[in-house]
């Protein structure tokens, strides 16, 4: 009978454990995977200056990702990144005609912080749904956008402002230097620190948490003041690289943020995922366009394949959740 009952629970285990480790390695084995083939198909793929390419070309949504998974991570949401950045990196040229440049970038990371500390204080405090406070946001953004720029294109007056978004360091350009050390940093934050336990415990079940002495809402304003920081780097980067913005910058960002969030192991339900997962996930989806380009597939085939695959990754994390 004993053996019975361990023979039993060795069964149960093991279904759970490569459900696991499914969850845990899956993107990262699927982007391998994924790789290897594009490289057997076109030869060139590997060669370092094409993954440079790619990592320069992802950098300005990575950046952005970043601050979306801390958000996500605490059991928010927000929409109005996107937004954020066409404001912030029109601030930045804008400024220039009156500041130097690196002033312009402290005031536009304020600035940025400030958004998602408003954005923070109306889920947490005011109690109003995060989807709806950051589409309120979204649209407001959007709007000063348009209000700052006149419905024009701002252009930047600084060289040495270009450098961020097109110098090179070491043969590597400094997008991915600035992507891989925020990267770095803020996967240390969530793991080695209180801000990260808590925003990971917040997520998890934020009740519990608030009974456990957890100060509940000031941890999830601190997501969204990450998530708007993060914005408004990307939107630095973004207007560094081609020192011209126009107010429809920054389009449809917020959902290749979220997508490659989630993609990249983050639960929409709060309280699981990495930034380092993030990065796999914005890789993943950045080598997909890539290959969708090469083969011809039209932009709008692209986003309906996009659009199954966040169904399909968010469809397993909740079936997973459902499971346990």
């Amino acid at each position: 009978m004993r053996f019975k009952i361990k023979n039993n629970g060795q069964k149960n285990f093991l279904p759970k454990l490569k459900g696991s480790l499914i969850k845990k390695y899956g993107i990262l084995i699927g982007f391998l995977f994924i790789s290897i083939v594009i490289s057997i198909i076109t030869p060139n793929f590997l060669t370092l200056k094409n993954i440079l390419n790619i990592m320069k070309q992802s950098s300005i949504i990575g950046t952005m990702a970043i601050g979306t998974t801390f958000v996500i991570i605490g059991g928010g949401f927000d929409i109005s990144v996107g937004s954020l950045l066409a404001l912030t990196s029109a601030m930045v040229l804008g400024l220039q005609s009156y500041i130097p440049w690196y002033l312009a970038v402290v005031v536009v990371l304020l600035v940025g912080a400030f958004i998602g500390f408003i954005n923070g204080v109306l889920t947490a405090k005011v109690k109003i749904v995060a989807i709806i406070v950051t589409l309120g946001t979204m649209t407001i953004l959007r709007g000063l956008t348009y209000l700052y720029t006149g419905g024009y294109p701002v252009i930047g007056t600084s060289e040495s402002f270009q450098f961020i978004g097109s110098g090179v360091i070491g043969g590597i350009p400094f997008p991915i230097i600035i992507w891989i050390v925020m990267v770095i940093f803020w996967q240390f934050m969530l793991s080695k620190t209180k801000l990260g336990r808590y925003t990971l415990a917040l997520g998890g079940n934020k009740e519990a948490s608030r009974l456990s002495g957890v100060p509940v809402d000031f941890y999830l304003i601190m997501t969204f003041v990450i998530g708007g920081l993060m914005a408004a780097l990307s939107g630095i980067i973004y207007a560094s690289r081609i020192n011209s913005v126009s107010p429809l910058a920054g389009q449809g960002y917020e959902l290749d943020a979220i997508a490659a969030t989630v993609i990249g192991g983050t639960s929409v339900a709060g309280g699981e995922g990495t930034v380092v997962g993030t990065l796999v996930g914005v890789l993943l989806l950045s080598v997909i366009s890539n290959v969708f380009n090469l083969l011809g597939v039209q932009v709008y085939i692209q986003y309906v394949i996009k659009g199954v695959t966040i169904l399909a990754v968010v469809g397993f994390d909740s079936y997973s959740r459902f499971r346990r």
